[in-house]
């Protein structure tokens, strides 16, 4: 097969569709008819792509039903129960990041701040705890986070709120070489201890563990508890270099970092108010304002990115759940900015994958999604937790349909080509095809996860779909759980 022309092959790369295979080089990709134009340093992207009019579409498989859920009441379940296994930790408070010593990336046996903050959101919102039982685990968490805000620094210009991660059960600050600053950090543990500290104060406005642990209104007392001292660090270090999600690369301009920080502000503006501290609401509402400027870049007018170098990221799927605020409303789920990236990561995973085009040519459901094309951490794979990002996703927007109203009409173009469905026109009948949609992606996610006993682990093998990597990842437990809670609360709208 003939090589493509130059022409057709001048693509940037936030425009290539991967066409080659793992360890493809320049003579086998051209022989396969693909462009192959090798990116610098640092871009991210694959240098065997297709040529311009000749990109696949999504491979995406539709499955229009909604009557069975993907997953059982006893398969949750045993996520749920492997899932908690893995928080509070020898009883510190701690959320180990995977009980898995021996990973090809090393050691996980350590608590990662990301991953804890994000678990415990995860618990924080399980419909199927009893709140008794989520105070206790959030309890031991603060308190676990006020240890870890006042530990001994041993990094050179890194405050210990944006280390990276912490031993178990000790709580030092981990003293080897990984990347840092990880600046997320104090946003997402802010987000989940004020989700948590309004649940208390709706029930007692003077909640004790509130006013005493996490706003204390004193700063000479806890740096003024554990929400505000994280926020105020948000205040002043939010535009500053830090690692990506995956811990890899540095910018000050990560989609994640500003829309997660975003929410913390916006939260922390209102939570402040209602601590009678208007001076921090201010400030907050401040900052949140200027880090949403920063935001409206990423839009590139088919799909968000989550920074120059690396545009397409499942990290922005993420970040479109964890950092969507019903206050302001940017980046709502069925806004045509999220339709056409669930449409472009859609087409640009399908081809990434072996087993992506493999389960399609089978008719399996859905789509497997990874960290980002050209990724070759333990060979470049799928991650349940991205997968499981995706459903929630597709699950919180047809939610969104039902309360908000049919999406705009270019919203919908993108859904379809993504999705490779029809719609209705009605809302009800979106917000069915939307769920559907959800089903799919999990049902792909079940046909590889579903027969390991109830166990999620980091990664799904590219080309024989059998789970890898890190064993029973807290993270991947609650992704999951977090995309059966938003199917969950769209059957209790939608009947």
């Amino acid at each position: 097969m003939a090589a493509a022309s130059a022409l057709q092959c001048d693509l940037d790369a936030s425009a290539r569709t991967d066409c080659g295979e793992l360890a493809s080089d320049q003579t086998t990709c051209e022989a396969s008819g693909c462009c192959w134009d090798p990116l610098d340093d640092g871009v991210s992207g694959p240098w065997c792509f297709y040529s311009k009019g000749d990109e696949p579409g999504s491979c995406f498989v539709f499955q229009n039903s909604t009557d069975t859920a993907p997953f059982s009441d006893s398969e949750v379940a045993a996520f749920q129960t492997n899932f908690l296994a893995n928080v509070n930790v020898e009883s510190v408070g701690a959320v180990v990041a995977a009980p898995d010593h021996d990973t090809p990336g090393g050691n996980y046996y350590y608590h990662w701040m990301r991953d804890g903050a994000l678990s415990m959101r995860s618990l924080w919102a399980n419909p199927n705890l009893d709140r008794d039982t989520v105070s206790t685990y959030l309890q031991s968490y603060a308190k676990w986070v006020i240890g870890r805000q006042s530990a001994v620094a041993v990094h050179d210009g890194v405050d210990v709120r944006v280390e990276p991660k912490f031993e178990i059960p000790d709580g030092t600050v981990f003293d080897g070489s990984w990347c840092r600053p990880q600046n997320d950090g104090p946003g997402l543990r802010a987000i989940t201890l004020m989700f948590y500290a309004e649940e208390l104060l709706e029930a007692d406005a003077k909640d004790s563990f509130v006013t005493e642990n996490l706003w204390t209104g004193d700063s000479s007392s806890l740096n003024g508890g554990a929400i505000k001292f994280d926020l105020d660090w948000v205040v002043d270090g939010w535009d500053s270099n830090t690692c990506d999600l995956w811990e890899e690369v540095q910018s000050s301009d990560f989609f994640w970092n500003r829309v997660t920080m975003k929410k913390a502000m916006l939260m922390g503006s209102t939570f402040a108010t209602k601590m009678g501290d208007g001076a921090s609401a201010s400030k907050y509402a401040e900052i949140a304002a200027a880090i949403d400027a920063k935001l409206d870049s990423h839009w590139l007018g088919n799909f968000v990115a989550e920074e120059t170098n690396r545009q397409k990221d499942g990290a922005v799927l993420v970040g479109f759940n964890n950092g969507f605020d019903e206050s302001d409303g940017k980046y709502a789920p069925t806004s045509v900015e999220v339709a056409s990236t669930v449409n472009v990561y859609n087409t640009a995973f399908c081809s990434e994958y072996k087993i992506n085009t493999d389960d399609s040519a089978s008719e399996v459901p859905g789509v497997l999604i990874g960290r980002y094309p050209g990724d070759n951490y333990a060979g470049g794979n799928p991650w349940v937790l991205s997968t499981a990002a995706m459903a929630q996703l597709l699950y919180r927007a047809a939610s969104y349909t039902l309360s908000n109203g049919v999406p705009t009409d270019e919203a919908l173009e993108q859904f379809s080509a993504g999705l490779n469905v029809d719609f209705p026109a009605d809302a009800k009948g979106i917000s069915q095809t939307l769920a559907a949609a959800g089903d799919s992606v999990m049902l792909r996610l079940k046909e590889h996860v579903g027969g390991d006993d109830g166990h999620l682990d980091e990664q799904i093998d590219r080309n024989t779909g059998e789970q890898m990597s890190a064993k029973d990842l807290t993270w991947s437990y609650a992704e999951v759980l977090n995309a059966m809670a938003a199917r969950s609360e769209w059957e209790a709208a939608y009947n």
